[in-house]
């Protein structure tokens, strides 16, 4: 049985200690198949750990008190903002694989230690909602066969779709999901704030909201782009820019022209 350690319950912390404690084998993953059977309770976390010294009542495992006296453990996770990582590593007492949890932080973050890697799972996590991590996808960096091995036994205990990125890849994949999510959902907070100071129902766009969703995983982002600045409607958008508030000119004038540049327009 592996024993981990997590470091960090924020959202993602969180979310992988709940994981890891109603974590099952999925059966037909690698792991699995490398057993030839559904193996169950491959995984023990047998501690957390964060800065609020906050016990969190929906864990089993224990909050652990001191980040340099932490019980002997075969994996340790590294769930903090990313300008921690390293200064946490550091600080570690143990011979456990240490691995970030960063989609932007190079491998190299925990090279102090000798077994170390990075188990990185491009999602947005939030406390209130429980994923499955069946269906996510675990990018794995490791420096040794032997982090090789931890890592890939927690991946495919949680997940179906576990993979490796190198320290480039994966940053790259990071910026693309800051665009896919991040910036996308600050777009749907600007529509919200549009529709709420009209006092017109937010549910009206919803269908668009999954019609856009369902076009750009059919087709491509690029061939389901439509609207006034992929046409060059000169008029609609600057009626537009000129019905909104002063602060948000900047940020339509920007996507409008990245739109245009990107089209030829």
């Amino acid at each position: 049985m592996m024993e981990i350690i997590v470091i960090g319950t924020g959202n993602l912390g969180f979310n992988l200690c709940k994981a890891i404690e109603n974590q099952y084998v999925i059966k037909d993953s690698a792991f699995a198949k490398a057993k030839c059977k559904n193996v169950k309770n491959t995984l023990k976390l047998i501690g957390y750990y964060n800065t609020s010294a906050t016990r969190l009542a929906s864990l089993q495992a224990p909050l652990l008190d001191s980040i340099t006296s932490l019980p002997k453990a075969d994996l340790i996770i590294i769930a903090t903002p990313d300008d921690y990582i390293t200064s946490v590593s550091k600080s570690l007492n143990t011979d456990a694989i240490v691995a970030h949890t960063s989609g932007s932080v190079d491998l190299q973050a925990v090279s102090n230690r000798n077994n170390y890697g990075v188990f990185y799972i491009p999602q947005s996590f939030s406390r209130s909602r429980e994923m499955n991590f069946e269906e996510l996808p675990v990018c794995l960096e490791y420096n040794n066969d032997i982090a090789q091995k931890g890592l890939e036994t927690l991946g495919n205990c949680l997940s179906s779709k576990v993979t490796y990125l190198d320290s480039e890849q994966r940053g790259r994949l990071h910026i693309a999901a800051v665009y896919m999510n991040n910036f996308v959902n600050h777009c749907y907070t600007k529509a919200d704030e549009i529709l709420s100071d009209a006092n017109i129902d937010a549910s009206l766009l919803y269908p668009l909201m999954n019609e856009t969703l369902a076009k750009a995983q059919e087709l491509s982002p690029y061939e389901a782009q439509t609207g006034p600045a992929r046409r060059n409607d000169v008029q609609t958008i600057t009626k537009h820019l000129e019905a909104l508030k002063t602060n948000d000119r900047a940020m339509y004038d920007a996507i409008t022209n990245s739109i245009k540049n990107t089209y030829g327009n």
